[in-house]
Parts: structure tokens; sequence; C-alpha cells
């Protein structure tokens, strides 16, 4: 049986709780799912994401002797879903360029390889994430979120100019972020660019209702900066777990794709820097 709302209340509180609602609905359907043995991680983690960023972005807005740690449980589940959606991101985005290889350019067991290195660290990752899900921690967690789901933890009236003015500052240190980052060249910094972007843009999806016409656009620019930048991103990762596999070869085997795999990756972080460029 669905969980009824609380009535709505002024614009700003009504736009903070619909928005909390619904990444707290899909944060527990994740739950739900995972302990049925399906596989809701990439929409669970987007949700926890959204509901931390919410957290820490409109923090004024909320009762922190309610919210108190909570952001620092949702990051540690986070954190444990992250290590089997990593290793399902990498899988896919090395088959798909491997697929698009002539099979002359494919020299050793490379897919194998590949394979058995990811399937090393998914497997114990999601034996982690099970034996989370059956302990106090993690039940507490979920426990308080069904709470929030009719009890939010709002901290009095929410005005529609606080929301705003939260966005905003949320607008402008993604800008200054991206600047710094490119600037820079520093791949931590375009990292922390790309976590900046996903705030403001979170943000501006949560005043949407109150404001679609700046609102609406300005999600979909910081989306954009997210996309471009999260591609950086996944090189940087790509050319770390390439290493890695590299590594893990024995030594009479050509090593020759993984250069491959390793010069497209460098390719697309310098064409992702660039693209990034263009949107400032």
């Amino acid at each position: 049986m669905p969980i009824r709302s609380p009535r709505p209340g002024p614009a700003g509180s009504s736009a903070h709780t619909s928005y909390l609602h619904t990444q707290i609905d899909q944060i527990i359907d994740g739950d739900l799912g995972l302990r049925r043995q399906q596989d809701p991680i990439h929409d669970t983690r987007v949700a926890i994401r959204r509901l931390r960023s919410t957290l820490r972005g409109f923090r004024a807005a909320l009762d922190q002797t309610d919210v108190g740690g909570m952001e620092r449980e949702l990051k540690w589940f986070a954190a444990l879903l992250g290590e089997v959606r990593d290793c399902q991101g990498q899988q896919r985005r090395f088959t798909q360029t491997l697929d698009e290889f002539p099979d002359d350019l494919i020299l050793g067991p490379v897919r194998a390889r590949i394979h058995s290195h990811l399937q090393s660290i998914e497997l114990p990752a999601r034996t982690r994430v099970q034996e989370a899900m059956a302990v106090d921690r993690c039940l507490t967690l979920m426990s308080t979120l069904r709470r929030w789901r009719t009890d939010p933890p709002l901290a009095g009236e929410v005005t529609v100019g606080s929301l705003r003015a939260r966005a905003k500052k949320a607008a402008h240190k993604a800008d200054k972020r991206l600047v710094a980052g490119l600037d820079s060249g520093d791949g931590a910094q375009l990292h922390q660019a790309r976590k900046a972007a996903k705030r403001a843009r979170y943000a501006a999806e949560l005043i949407k209702p109150l404001d679609a016409k700046n609102a609406k656009p300005k999600a979909k620019h910081y989306k954009r900066i997210q996309s471009v930048v999260g591609d950086h991103q996944d090189t940087v990762v790509a050319r770390a777990a390439l290493d890695r596999h590299h590594r893990g070869t024995a030594a009479a085997e050509n090593g020759f794709t993984f250069g491959l795999l390793c010069a497209r990756e460098y390719r697309l972080a310098r064409r992702s820097r660039r693209d990034a460029r263009s949107l400032l």
C-alpha cells in the first residue's frame, strides 16, 4: 500500500517535501528490489545522490536534530552500491569498445582478462551489499527514510525565495569549479566540478515546480555539464582499470590491444575537456 503524503503546505515547503518524497520512494523501492535479488542499483544510487544533495544544499531548511548523520549513512550505502555499479559500467564500456575493433586488433585473451578481473571485484562487492542490508545500520537507515516519508524533517516553513537563493548559490559554485578544473587540467578538480554540477542540476530540478521558465533550462544546462565532465571522469577510471588489467596479464601475452584501449581513453579525455570548455 502506498504511503500517504502529508497535506500540501506553502509552495516552498511543498516543493521541497515533494522532491524529498520522490527520492525516498526510489531508495525504498531499490532496497526492496535488492532484497528480492533484482538489480535496481543505478536508480537507487541516483536517488541517494539527489537526496544527499538536498540534505547538503538545502541544509538551512532542514531540522538538523532529525537529519543528524543521515548524509553519512546514505554515503555509506551508496559507496557499497557503487562498487558493484562501477564494475558493471566498466564491463559494458570495454565490451562495447572491443566490439567496434576489427578482430585483427584484438590480440590475446583481452575480453576474458577484463571480464575475469571485473568479476573478481564485483562478486565480493555484491556479497558486501547483501551482508550490509541485513545489519541494523541499513535497517535503521531505511526506517528513518520511511518516517521522513510521512514526517519530513523540515525546520519550519520553507520560502520560495530561500529555495531560489540556494539553487543560485549551487549554480555559482558549479561554474567556479568548472573553470578552475579546466584551467588546471587536474582530473581531481574536474571530478569536483562534476559533483558541483550535479548539485546545481538537482537544485534546479527541486525548484522547477516553482519557476519552470528559469529552472528548466538551468537543470538542462548543468545536466549537460555533468554528462560531459562525467565522460572525462569515466576515462580516468577506465585508464586506471586498464592498467590493472594489463598488469594482471601473463608476461608472454601481447599488450597491444590494451594499449589501443588506453589510447582511446586519452582521446576521449581530451575531447571531454574541449566540450566542457564550450559550455562555459
